[in-house]
Order: C-alpha cells, then sequence, then structure tokens
C-alpha cells in the first residue's frame, strides 16, 4: 500500500469523495429497508455490510465536518462566527428548506397510493399533512415527527445545533491538550443517556424528547473527534508514513470492520449498554477512513476519479433526495415491480433528482454562502462542501 504524501494547503477532494460514497451507502441502506427478510440478513451478516451501512454514514459524516470545519482556525484562530453561521445556513439550512418543500409536495400528492405492510414505511408519509407539523420541521422546533416527510432529515437537526456552536468547539480543540479533548468527548458521549433518564423524571417530557434532545451531545463527542484529526493532521501524515504495507492493510481491515460491525446486533446483545455507544467503533473506523483517504496513493487515486468525485459534489443533494424518491416509488410501484427492477429505477431517479437539485438549489445556495461572507478575510475555498448529513 502506497504512502502518499499531500501540500497541507491543498484542498481535500477526495474526501468530496468519500463523502459521496458514504451518502450512497445511505440511498441502499434506505432501500435494503423494504427487501426480503433474507437478502437483509445476507447483508447484514456479510462483508456486503459496507454497501448499507447508512447509520455508520452519518457518523463518518459528522467526523468529516469537526475536521473540515476546524481547518481554516488552525490558519487563523480568530471567532469569525456570524460569517460562519451565514455560510453553514446558507450551505445546510436552505439547500434542507427546499428538501422539504419537494417532500412534503410528494406526501401530498402520493400518499394515500398504500404501501406494503412494512414497519418501517409507517414511519414516513403515514399522518396528515398540519401547518404544525411543517412549522416544526422549518423551524426544527418541538417534540416532532423528524421521519414524517423524510425519514433522512433527522440528522439535519444535530447537525444545525452543533454548528451553532463549532467555532467555539474548535477552537477548544486547538488550545487545549488533546488528552483534555478526549475526555470531554467521552464524557459527553457517556453522559447523554443519564441525562436524558434524568430530565424525563425531573420535568414534564416524554422519554423520546428527553432522549433526542440530550443526543445532541453523543453527536458532538463525533465534531471533536474529527477537530482532533484536523489538529494533528501533520504528525498522524508522517505517522502513516513510517508504517509498512503489511501494518497499513491490517489497519485497514481493522478500520473497515471497525466501521461495518461494531454496531452488529450479535455484539449488541451481549452487553447492556446503549446501543448508541456503539457508534464509537464506528467513529474510529471512519476516522481511519479519512486518513487512508488522504495517504493512500491507491485510495486517493479512486477518490479522485471525476465519476466518483462528482458524486461527491452532489452528495448532499443526494442524501436530502433519495428518501422522497423512494417512498414516491413505494407508493406508486411497490409490489407491482419486481425488487430486482425497482432498484434501478430507485438509483436513475434519485441521481436524477439529485443532479437537478444540486444545479438548481444547493449550489445557488453554497454561492449565496460565499457572496455573503466575501468581504472577510477568509478565503473562499476555507470552508469545504463537506457536511454532514446523515441517517439512518
Amino acid at each position: 500500500m502506497d504512502k502518499f504524501q499531500q501540500s497541507p494547503r491543498r484542498r481535500f477532494r477526495e474526501l468530496d469523495s468519500l463523502r459521496g460514497l458514504a451518502a450512497i451507502t445511505v440511498v441502499f441502506h434506505h432501500f435494503s429497508r423494504i427487501c426480503p427478510p433474507q437478502i437483509v440478513h445476507a447483508l447484514d451478516r456479510t462483508p456486503l455490510r459496507l454497501l448499507v451501512a447508512g447509520h455508520q454514514a452519518v457518523i463518518l459524516f459528522f467526523v468529516l465536518s469537526g475536521f473540515v470545519l476546524t481547518l481554516p482556525y488552525k490558519k487563523d484562530d480568530r471567532l469569525n462566527y456570524t460569517p460562519f453561521l451565514l455560510k453553514r445556513v446558507c450551505r445546510i439550512y436552505l439547500p434542507y428548506l427546499g428538501a422539504l418543500a419537494f417532500a412534503i409536495l410528494c406526501d401530498l400528492q402520493f400518499s394515500g397510493h398504500g404501501t406494503a405492510d412494512n414497519y418501517w414505511t409507517n414511519w414516513t408519509w403515514s399522518g396528515p399533512v398540519t401547518a404544525r407539523l411543517v412549522v416544526q420541521h422549518i423551524l426544527f422546533l418541538g417534540n416532532y415527527d423528524w421521519s414524517q416527510f423524510n425519514t433522512a432529515f433527522w440528522s439535519l437537526v444535530y447537525e444545525m445545533r452543533i454548528s451553532l456552536i463549532f467555532p467555539f468547539i474548535a477552537l477548544a480543540v486547538l488550545r487545549l491538550r488533546s488528552r483534555w479533548i478526549i475526555l470531554y468527548a467521552v464524557v459527553l458521549s457517556l453522559s447523554f443517556f443519564p441525562i436524558a433518564m434524568f430530565f424525563s423524571s425531573a420535568l414534564p417530557l416524554s422519554n423520546r424528547t428527553a432522549f433526542n434532545t440530550t443526543l445532541t451531545l453523543h453527536y458532538a463527542a463525533f465534531f471533536l473527534i474529527g477537530s482532533l484529526l484536523a489538529k494533528h493532521l501533520d504528525g498522524i501524515n508522517r505517522r502513516y508514513a513510517q508504517l509498512s504495507s503489511l501494518q497499513l492493510a491490517a489497519i485497514a481491515l481493522v478500520s473497515l470492520a471497525l466501521y461495518a460491525f461494531a454496531d452488529a446486533s450479535s455484539i449488541i446483545q451481549r452487553f447492556s449498554i446503549p446501543a448508541d455507544l456503539y457508534d464509537w467503533g464506528a467513529a474510529a473506523g471512519a476516522a481511519m477512513l479519512i486518513i487512508f483517504a488522504m495517504n493512500s496513493r491507491p485510495f486517493h487515486s479512486f477518490l479522485t476519479t471525476p465519476a466518483i468525485h462528482h458524486l461527491g459534489q452532489i452528495s448532499y443533494s443526494l442524501y436530502l433526495i433519495h428518501g422522497t424518491i423512494l417512498f414516491v416509488l413505494i407508493h406508486t410501484l411497490l409490489g407491482h415491480v419486481q425488487m430486482s427492477r425497482l432498484l434501478p429505477i430507485y438509483l436513475f431517479g434519485t441521481l436524477l433528482v439529485s443532479e437537478i437539485f444540486y444545479r438548481l438549489v444547493e449550489r445557488p445556495a453554497m454561492l449565496l454562502g460565499r457572496r455573503l461572507t466575501t468581504p472577510q478575510t477568509a478565503p473562499p475555498h476555507t470552508e469545504s462542501s463537506l457536511i454532514a448529513t446523515p441517517p439512518a
């Protein structure tokens, strides 16, 4: 396995592509939820699990966001909070509003067509479209059903919450000892469950409301891990260059195993701890994938091929749109078209609509964010297109 060194000032195009591959696993993951049980079993119990590692992809998104959003602060440690927030709102929230409008229109048009008897499909487009629910989705307020319009929207709530405080996170990571940052990340992750139980018992909150709110602490820990990667990037790259090909191959296999199988049900059932804590295995594997993407010449070459890189460019649109396309097909074709034919229809429709959405909504919103922050001294490329939005 070759070692690939790069200029520390260059844009990490391969990480855009890595996010694109992660997004496509979310696409496959959600399709697998309507597949026959024997297919799901084969996907879950074999290395094919990498193809449907949807929740793991969300953890990768969070680690990537922590990494790429910290890089500008290594060059200029000024807070610059307002430009950061404007850019994140344009980058994440405005495309989300466009995807929300698209999902609501499709819900109104297709939800009455009936679905197969599948418990997962009953989480989306199963209730009436009300003004209250729409406003809650727009404002991210209240204990509402995040998956009612689009099954992937849930992760954007955490993305926006953490984005509100991320500049402070990045500066803390860069200025404090790394051992303390690791400790803080672990404490955040471990504390979400007991805090949720406390709030649900001490306040008039349901377990679900308390749990969904405090999960923000858990996911913030993975932004910290990504930020630490950025802080120690040069040292990590030097350490990578010292490893032998055999060592790198072993680390790569372990990383993939952690990423894909850390939350395997056979493992979780042996321990009476919250399943979300197994996200740490996925985070460890995700961090190593990021390191390999930047340093392994074969992996880097694959990720920077035009097709894969373009997938990375439209990956946020892909993430936002695919659930709506899937449920349109569920309500119109499922049960009438063979599953082997439904999959290519789903992929073609998702890629086509995502491309259109990227050109008409996401890219203009991103350019708007750049225009609004142009007077600032930071160059327009300091924030990569990498964002976290995950799902599963």
